[in-house]
Order: C-alpha cells, then sequence, then structure tokens
C-alpha cells in the first residue's frame, strides 16, 4: 500500500507524519493531557538507557483532529480507531492495532510498543523496557510478563497461555497481552489482514500466535505494570464468548501449523521479576462450587453434547465433593478445554450457549486452584501453574485425536 494511501487511512496529513525512532500507540481512548504527561515521562525513562531516540505517541482521535507536537520531546499523532468495550478495557479490535502498524510504518519507526489505554505501561517506563530488546535487535517481538498475584489473570493461567504454548510451541506466559513490542521487520506481517479477518470471523488480534506461527524471535520482558479488573456488572460468560470464542477461531484457522508441533521451549526472558500486589483476603469457594453442583443439574443435556461421557462421570464424582475439599483434576481440565474447542469447531451448539455451558465448568476450576494454592507460598503457587501447563502439553494427543476424528469418543 502506497504511503499516500496509509495516511489518509490513518487520518494523517504528510506533514505530520515525520520519522521516528519508537512510535508508542495508545490502543482505545483516553484523556489528552493525560497523553501529554504520560509521553514526557516515557521520554525520561527512555532518555536514561537509549538517548538521542526520537519517540512518536499515537493516541485514539475523532475524525478531523489533527496531530500535536506536544512538549516538543515527543510528538503526538492521532488515528483511528475501533475498540470492542463492553467493559473487557484489555480486548482491542484487529483493525485497530493495524492502523497502529500502518502509522508506525508511515513514520519509519524501527519500533512499535503498543501499550492500553490506561497508560499504565508509559507513565511507568514499560513502553521502553519493551521496545529495548527489540531495539537491539535480540527478538521481533517483545511481550510482558506482568507483576500479577496467584489470583489475578485466572483465565489466562487456565486457558490461554497453556493453551497457546502447547499449540504453538513457545511459552509466553501473556499472550493476550495489553502491551507489547514489534520490530519493523514484523509490521508488514501484523499490518496484513488476517485469514480470520478475511472470513469475517471474530475480529482480535493474538501477537504472540502471529509471531509464533511464523518462526518469528519472542522474547519477554518482566514489567512493573499493574492493569484495572474488570468493569462493574461484565457477566463471566461475556468475557468467556469475548475472549475464548476469538481463541477458538485461531485455533480452527491454524490448525494446519499447529498439528505439526510437538512440545514447547522457553523464550528470552530480560529483568527482575516485580514483587505482585498484596492479596486479599481467602477467596471463598463455596458460591463458587454451587454453581457448578447446579449447572449439573441444569445443563446435563448441554454437557453430553460437548463431553465423553468418562469427563461427565468425573463432573458426577466432583459434585459429590465438601466446597473446601473440591478439586479439578488437571487432566479433566485440559480435556474439557479441548473438548469445548472443538465442539466450537463443529458448532455443536451456538456460540453463546456454548459460552454459557463452558461458565459454571470455569468457576470449578477457579475454586478447585484457589482451594490448593491458598496456603501455598508464591513460588509454590507458580509451580502449581507450571503442572498445569505441563498437563496441556501432555494431552496434546487428545486434541489431536478428538480434532481429526471427532466421533471417536462418542457412545
Amino acid at each position: 500500500m502506497a504511503r499516500s494511501e496509509l495516511l489518509e487511512e490513518s487520518g494523517l496529513k504528510t506533514e505530520d507524519a515525520k520519522t521516528v525512532d519508537i512510535l508508542v500507540g495508545i490502543t482505545g481512548a483516553t484523556d489528552l493531557e493525560r497523553v501529554r504527561t504520560a509521553s514526557d515521562r516515557a521520554a525520561v525513562h527512555l532518555a536514561k538507557t537509549h538517548s538521542g531516540l526520537r519517540l512518536a505517541v499515537a493516541y485514539a482521535g475523532v475524525e478531523g483532529t489533527s496531530s500535536d507536537e506536544g512538549s516538543g520531546a515527543v510528538q503526538l499523532l492521532t488515528y483511528k480507531s475501533a475498540g470492542l468495550g463492553g467493559g473487557t478495557y484489555w480486548l482491542t479490535s484487529g483493525t485497530t492495532y493495524q492502523s497502529l502498524f500502518a502509522l508506525a510504518r508511515i513514520t519509519g519507526a524501527r519500533v512499535c510498543t503498543i501499550v492500553n489505554s490506561d497508560l499504565a505501561a508509559l507513565e511507568s517506563g514499560a513502553a521502553g523496557s519493551l521496545a529495548a530488546p527489540v531495539l537491539t535487535g535480540d527478538c521481533d517481538l517483545a511481550m510482558p510478563i506482568y507483576a500479577q498475584g496467584r489470583f489475578e489473570g485466572l483465565l489466562n493461567a487456565s486457558v490461554l497461555s497453556p493453551l497457546t504454548r502447547t499449540l504453538y510451541g513457545k511459552r509466553v506466559r501473556y499472550p493476550l497481552a495489553q502491551d507489547f513490542a514489534v520490530s519493523a521487520g514484523l509490521l508488514p506481517i501484523f499490518e496484513h489482514p488476517s485469514k480470520r479477518l478475511q472470513a469475517g470471523g471474530e475480529n482480535l488480534f493474538w501477537p504472540a500466535t502471529e509471531a509464533a506461527i511464523r518462526d518469528k524471535k519472542v522474547c519477554q520482558v518482566h514489567v512493573d505494570v499493574r492493569h484495572e479488573g474488570l468493569a462493574e456488572g461484565v457477566e463471566l460468560t461475556t468475557v468467556l464468548t469475548q475472549v475464548l470464542g476469538p481463541l477458538f477461531t485461531d485455533i480452527e484457522m491454524n490448525a494446519a501449523v499447529w498439528q505439526r508441533i510437538r512440545g514447547s521451549h522457553a523464550v528470552p526472558i530480560s529483568g527482575a521479576p516485580f514483587p505482585a500486589a498484596e492479596e486479599r483476603g481467602p477467596i471463598d469457594t463455596r458460591p463458587m462450587v454451587e454453581s457448578f453442583v447446579l449447572a449439573l443439574s441444569n445443563l446435563q443435556d448441554l454437557w453430553s453434547l460437548v463431553l465423553p461421557p468418562v469427563s461427565q462421570m468425573e463432573l458426577k464424582r466432583m459434585a459429590r465433593s465438601a466446597p473446601e475439599q473440591f478439586r479439578v483434576p488437571d487432566e479433566l481440565w485440559v480435556r474439557i478445554v479441548y473438548d469445548f474447542a472443538l465442539a466450537h469447531r463443529l458448532k455443536i451448539l451456538s456460540r453463546s450457549h456454548l459460552m454459557g455451558a463452558l461458565t459454571p465448568l470455569y468457576l470449578a476450576w477457579v475454586a478447585s486452584y484457589a482451594n490448593e494454592v491458598a496456603a501455598l507460598s508464591d513460588a509454590a503457587a507458580e509451580a502449581r501453574v507450571e503442572r498445569l501447563a505441563q498437563a496441556f502439553e501432555a494431552g496434546k494427543p487428545y486434541l489431536l485425536s478428538r480434532w481429526r476424528w471427532p466421533d471417536r469418543f462418542n457412545p
């Protein structure tokens, strides 16, 4: 695509797009004054390790707005954004990423660093930390490792991270991170519409997956960034639909790739871990267990369409446990995730009903995990998450068999 066409799509004038070394793209709407302040802080952080680099920050603007030169140290640009919203603040549409990647190419940026609209990564200096290994050529994509407590990011720990690690062979802790850095060499690849978008599927962008399937160098960086949680009132089923739906779609689109991958390997990590936020009091698992037990009666017909009989028998056995003794074996949880991914592909149920049927099973896993790690040290809790990831890898032959012969395990 010609530069003039890229400029027109991004809503920029030719004179607005000056050459820079790092373009920081903010996903979603945010306050301009906060952008200016955070950008100046980012420039100060960056100068400590990489002096003399030219920095630009792009924020979502309304149609017809022009770029702003900021304080002089940082060039401010606007772009057109299309966020998903719905309370799941960390989700950004693929078209927003494409606009930012195109803008990075327009400005000739050596690195494009994406940050969440809460500006936590920009204000803390994490944007520069993520850009550093890309600037030095150590990797093509730098992903963050957040300083999260044992009860934070459980959807990531239970599904996103272990599943993408198993399928694509790279051990990336946060494959759907809000903040990451991309090299100039990857920009044309990431900017190009994916097969998923061309097919009219769910519009989410998975940077770690896109890099892994192209065998690009991925690294991780410890960052002192803490993002806010879900907006009040957002239903869990909505979250699962907006996150796992696109993930399962990607699995289907990339089946030819992940079926050939065996095992996984670690990717380089830079920086030292930051202390996690203080944990709140113990989690009351009783409501989650009760929700699961109730669903066992109400959703049996739906679960029987997705899960093999042996899994259904294990669920009935679990329901007889006292809440404080409640456990979901790793092998069972792995099979449940794989079976729901297959059901998503086969369209056994409507996508909304499928995620509704998965919700109480996910709550069951959360209750089990909370019971197990409540009395563990942080290191032991981390090891527990790693064992689950290893169980996903050990269970990959099950997914391969069911994917290729979906009726084999049916009665």
